[in-house]
């Protein structure tokens, strides 16, 4: 599996010129704007046929949007439904129902290739003439910029307080901290902020439509794992994702605490343990699989799969423990039972949700008087007052394993709703 995803530093330098000359940018096209002076109106539903939906940064947030993308289906059935996206997550957005097409982006050759791929797009999509726009990056300048230039009939935004996106989008619906990601989400969907949709849609027990790959995937993948001497054909399955991604690494369990996890968990029960990463994170999880010091009951597929082969696996997990990331969501799209590991975000915002109702998610999070310290207002800069995060450090090995053998025995509490177990440590 190729790994396009563009280093933390041009995501430092995407952040840096948003920031410098984004307000910049926003306010010249606001002029634009105010000279056209075009009375616009929002279109009727029915002469809604094409709608374009706008989100760069984030995997797992593009998998949260997935109860909005149904949500537009039902409401607008024979509309065609883009993406754009950066080329880094263009697989996985691919492989989820509802879309119509997924337009990349690429960032992965420098900030000039960048804006350079950034016009030919805007170019491309304005002659497909969208009637419905909906930017659901949380408050960059540059998408707000985007949407504008794309020249859709009507468009909806986030906005906020200190964040001049120059009231480029039709309608402006302020982002509410204290909701879920996607529910956030599916205030886009009207526009109309004062009458928000019910938050038990995010909830339920099929919150999340079901991801599938072909099984030909878990068969490919089948035969990497039998391949490895650590197989054991028949035992359950548990994959552990170490990672975070490039943005926020800071997000990752501390090596050591992945080690001892693994060394419990191999030394109390006979299971499968898969170790799963993108090829720029395998020197990691070599990294995790050498402290465990268990090796030989450990397979490390880290960089050897593809996208498709990682959701075939993760659908026949038994349990996935995974940090805060995309591959956390991906997990629960599959279908997967997870063992979520919170810090420098809040689960409030970010936990995972149900795609079946015998899905079980717990999360683990300390809850510390400097938790949350990286915030959607701020482009999830992470600000944390520590060398090493305390918030993901503080949490224990044994309590992890505890909720492994939970989800792995079934005593996992059984409800409608999906279960988060938030444990104090």
């Amino acid at each position: 599996m190729t790994d396009p995803r563009p280093s933390k530093r041009r995501y430092e330098i995407a952040l840096w010129i948003d920031k410098r000359l984004g307000p910049a940018l926003c306010g010249l096209l606001l002029v634009v704007k105010r000279l056209a002076g075009r009375r616009r109106s929002a279109p009727a539903t029915e002469d809604v046929q094409r709608i374009l939906l706008l989100k760069m940064w984030g995997m797992g947030s593009i998998v949260l949007a997935t109860p909005l993308l149904s949500r537009l289906r039902e409401r607008h059935p024979n509309a065609r439904i883009d993406l754009v996206t950066l080329r880094e997550n263009q697989a996985i957005a691919t492989l989820l129902p509802g879309f119509d097409r997924v337009v990349g982006i690429e960032l992965s050759h420098g900030v000039l290739h960048f804006f350079w791929s950034t016009l030919r797009t805007i170019t491309a999509l304005r002659r497909e003439h969208y009637d419905l726009l909906l930017d659901l990056e949380f408050f960059t300048r540059f998408s707000a910029a985007f949407s504008f230039l794309v020249g859709a009939g009507w468009s909806h935004g986030f906005s906020a307080k200190g964040s001049f996106r120059g009231r480029l989008h039709d309608a402006e619906i302020p982002f509410n901290a204290y909701a879920h990601v996607a529910s956030n989400f599916l205030t886009l969907l009207t526009g109309d902020y004062m009458n928000p949709l019910e938050p038990a849609l995010v909830e339920a027990p099929d919150a999340l439509p079901l991801l599938t790959v072909p099984e030909s995937e878990w068969e490919s993948c089948c035969e990497l794992l039998r391949a490895d001497p650590a197989w054991r054909e028949g035992e359950a399955l548990v994959v552990v994702n170490p990672n975070a991604g490039d943005m926020a690494i800071e997000r990752r369990w501390p090596t050591e605490r992945v080690a001892e996890l693994l060394r419990q968990l191999t030394a109390r029960h006979p299971v499968n343990v898969v170790l799963i990463g993108s090829p720029a994170e395998r020197d990691h999880v070599a990294s995790v699989v050498r402290e465990s010091e268990v090796s030989g009951r450990l397979i490390d597929l880290a960089g050897r799969t593809s996208i498709e082969q990682v959701v075939a696996l993760l659908a026949h997990a038994d349990v996935v423990v995974t940090n805060d990331s995309g591959p956390m969501h991906i997990a629960a799209a599959a279908g997967s039972s997870t063992v979520a590991l919170f810090g420098p975000e809040t689960p409030t915002l970010y936990h995972p949700l149900l795609a079946r109702p015998e899905q079980r998610h717990i999360v683990h999070t300390l809850s510390l008087g400097c938790s949350p310290c990286m915030f959607v207002h701020d482009n999830k800069v992470l600000s944390c007052w520590f060398s090493q995060a305390k918030c993901m450090s503080g949490i224990s090995p044994a309590d992890v394993l505890t909720s492994v053998e939970a989800l792995l025995i079934g005593e996992a509490p059984k409800s409608a709703a999906p279960q988060l177990r938030v444990l104090e440590t």
